[in-house]
């Protein structure tokens, strides 16, 4: 099916949304806001779809010299600069470059986690296939066969905002923005009387990220009564669902009559659009079965752990960050303290200069030992931590973009010195703090 083809689909309901735009009640919503002091939480309130877009707030810490920031305005410029150093990149075919600045997106989006482990192992050649996939996205065609290859498609919530920067009326398909348009959808079905969501409506969703003991648990399942919506999957179905999603807000916002998104802001109407569906998305209304009766979420069981996998044996863990430090499923903890000392000792022994993960459990306690990563990580929890425990750490590390990795390298590790890693202060406490405030927010699939 081509862009034309899937756009009279569903051209019922691009009239409708388009003619209620800027309507000043129907798409009114509230929510906790899980960021704010339990002890008195603050509740995020908009008007219109204009009025979430207004309140978006997304930290991040710039990228290519744009400032940091949170408002619409700053993380549009820290997109810019990312789109630009991308679309260099892999204009002049530079796989390291394209490394570089696709890692960069996926700092800026929170979702460094499993994602700059597999941009780093296909690194050979990622210019090239991020642009083959990018010419099948701007195709117009749902079965281009880069999409329907038998060939494994890496399409989840880190590279929806990589291609989002370089193909036209592609945008940001996130856990956040599925329920809002979903819960859009549910109010087109209501004012049309439908009997259930139209096929080429179900935009899939995904769940928040977040603890399956949750106090407050965040519903991004848009589905109410005998209105329901799939749960989305990695690969192709996201990849096209990204697509129709774009296809359909770009042509409701040339559309409407009243669009209170145009020529407001220097930012991209499109992308003014995709932050108010961003801030509506953050937590909708339970969901009503049949019999009028609220009912939870389908699941949260992937809880708040994050899939990770040592460098040099692929060894697979779960971590999460807090802001005292880093937490793994097994039990290990590593305190923000002994990673600071450890960072030190790094920057002390090799500079700029790379240097070996070394963690054996038993060279590192005889003297002299291989200086690394290992004798860093011993010498920081005072002798008393376990050597090859720093494998964990170093893979955690790289994906926070503390640590920078080079495949098939004899001393493959190397300190990236940034915001929190310089020669006269090293303290990762704040970096932890933002990543633990990002994990509770973005709830995207990453497998």
């Amino acid at each position: 099916m081509h862009r034309t083809q899937y756009l009279n689909s569903v051209n019922d309901f691009i009239d409708w949304f388009a003619s209620n735009l800027g309507h000043a009640s129907l798409f009114a919503h509230s929510y906790i806001d899980r960021r704010s002091n339990p002890a008195a939480p603050r509740t995020l309130a908009f008007t219109t779809l204009f009025d979430a877009c207004k309140q978006y707030h997304w930290k991040h810490n710039g990228a290519f010299g744009s400032p940091a920031g949170a408002c619409l305005q700053t993380n549009d410029a820290a997109l810019s600069a990312l789109r630009q150093a991308l679309q260099s990149a892999i204009n002049t075919v530079n796989d390291s470059k394209t490394l570089t600045a696709s890692s960069a997106v996926m700092s800026w989006g929170g979702v460094r986690a499993g994602n700059v482990r597999w941009l780093t192992a296909n690194s050979k050649g990622l210019a090239q296939t991020i642009a083959s996939v990018c010419a099948a996205l701007d195709s117009d065609n749902l079965s281009h066969p880069v999409l329907t290859s038998c060939q494994p498609l890496r399409f989840n919530a880190g590279m929806t905002k990589v291609y989002s920067l370089l193909v036209n009326d592609f945008i940001i398909y996130d856990s956040r923005v599925a329920a809002a348009l979903g819960w859009i959808v549910v109010k087109y079905c209501q004012a049309r009387k439908l009997p259930a969501v139209p096929r080429d409506l179900a935009f899939p969703w995904a769940p928040a990220k977040e603890a399956a003991n949750a106090r407050l648990p965040k519903n991004r399942d848009p589905g109410l009564g005998n209105y329901h919506f799939p749960r989305l999957i990695s690969g192709e179905l996201h990849a096209v669902w990204n697509l129709k999603a774009g296809w359909i807000l770009a042509e409701v916002l040339a559309r409407a009559s009243h669009n209170p998104f145009r020529n407001s802001s220097t930012v991209p109407a499109l992308r003014q659009l995709e932050a108010a569906l961003f801030m509506v998305g953050y937590d909708l209304p339970l969901n009503v079965s049949p019999s009028g009766v609220n009912s939870e979420p389908e699941s949260y069981a992937e809880g708040d752990w994050t899939e990770c996998y040592t460098a040099a044996r692929g060894k697979l863990f779960h971590y999460r960050v807090e802001e005292g430090g880093i937490r793994l499923l097994d039990g290990r903890f590593y305190p923000v303290a002994v990673i600071n000392r450890m960072l030190i000792i790094l920057v002390e022994l090799f500079g700029t200069d790379p240097f070996p993960l070394a963690n054996s459990a038993t060279k590192v306690r005889v003297t002299p030992s291989i200086p690394g990563i290992g004798y860093a990580y011993f010498q920081a929890t005072d002798e008393r931590g376990n050597p090859p425990s720093a494998s964990a750490l170093a893979a955690v590390l790289h994906e926070l973009g503390v640590l920078n990795y080079t495949p098939d390298n004899r001393a493959p590790w190397a300190l990236d010195f940034g915001d929190y890693v310089q020669r006269g202060r090293i303290d990762l406490e704040a970096l932890l703090k933002l990543e633990s405030e990002r994990h509770d927010d973005v709830g995207e699939l990453i497998a």
